[in-house]
């Protein structure tokens, strides 16, 4: 059985978009939970046109709580970072959503993500050692850290960007694993 299903990770806002009713209002929530979705789902399949559809001519990122502050500000910018992202292959994580709160403004999910590294990304973070492990005992580590999103929406149903909450820094919480862990449609970085 896999340690990590990417493509499980919108599941829960598939459910959460389900549960609202017929009116204008809960409409418009629920619209706003699936454009969430889409925008998730392109994103770990590396549908870069797809995921860029989902957001405003001016995106705005911000991530929080894995060392220093990020901000990236402008399309450009942000269509940039996905598309360093998939090439990398690190579009391929899982967002495990235990809440998804929603309003006509805002949506926030909150869970864990798993992300699956190769050594060589952990030894070019200045990470030599996990635990009593070395790094290099192991090809491959998953991560799972505490986040929290939150997506604004412009009013009309695209996406503001995202401010990306970590509880804490993903390499704090890596763990060995192999490839048997993976599922098969995962592809590993070259």
């Amino acid at each position: 059985m896999s340690l990590i299903d990417p493509h499980a990770s919108w599941a829960a806002l598939d459910e959460a978009a389900a549960r609202y009713g017929d009116s204008p209002q809960e409409q418009v929530i629920a619209n706003l939970v699936r454009e969430v979705r889409d925008h998730m789902a392109c994103e770990i399949q590396g549908e870069l046109d797809g995921l860029m559809a989902t957001l405003t001519a001016n995106p705005v990122y911000h991530f929080w709580g894995s060392g220093d502050p990020v901000l990236l500000e402008g399309r450009a910018m942000v269509e940039g970072f996905y598309r360093d992202m998939m090439a990398r292959r690190g579009n391929q994580f899982e967002v495990v959503i235990d809440n998804v709160i929603a309003s006509p403004t805002h949506v926030v999910t909150e869970g864990q993500v798993k992300q699956v590294y190769l050594a060589s990304a952990i030894l070019a973070n200045g990470i030599e050692d996990v635990g009593p492990m070395a790094v290099t005992d192991s090809e491959l580590w998953l991560s799972n850290a505490q986040l929290v999103t939150v997506w604004p929406n412009d009013g009309s149903g695209k996406l503001v960007g995202e401010d990306i909450y970590f509880g804490q820094s993903p390499m704090t919480t890596l763990v060995p694993i192999s490839h048997s862990d993976l599922p098969g449609y995962f592809k590993l970085a070259a």
